[in-house]
């Protein structure tokens, strides 16, 4: 789901300017994320296609996702320092793998 990673760059960058602490903004880029993830769930081709499923699929992907970041993505994202080697392809692939993994445990409990 590329408009989910574009969206996670473009709050990450908007997030750069919050005065909150680093796990605050963590979770405010997981709500944003999975907001934005249920307002285009049709458009994702790999996520469940029962609508009562929505919510537990983006909420799963994006805890996943956003819970397995480095601490030096993080600093990258909120500090401005470089990014760790292969940062965003390390970043697409987590995504895939979230959402491969949330897509299974969403359908096996429905």
């Amino acid at each position: 789901m590329k408009h989910g990673l574009t969206l996670a760059a473009m709050i990450a960058a908007i997030a750069l300017h919050f005065p909150a602490h680093a796990d605050e903004r963590m979770d405010g880029l997981k709500k944003m994320n999975v907001e934005g993830c249920e307002s285009v769930i049709e458009l994702d081709k790999t996520a469940p296609k029962d609508p009562k499923l929505a919510k537990p699929y983006c909420t799963c992907v994006y805890d996943t996702y956003f819970d397995n970041f480095t601490q030096a993505e993080k600093n990258n994202m909120f500090l401005g320092t470089p990014a760790p080697p292969n940062m965003q392809k390390n970043l697409q692939s987590r995504l895939q793998a979230a959402q491969a993994a949330c897509r299974k445990k969403v359908e096996s409990r429905s």
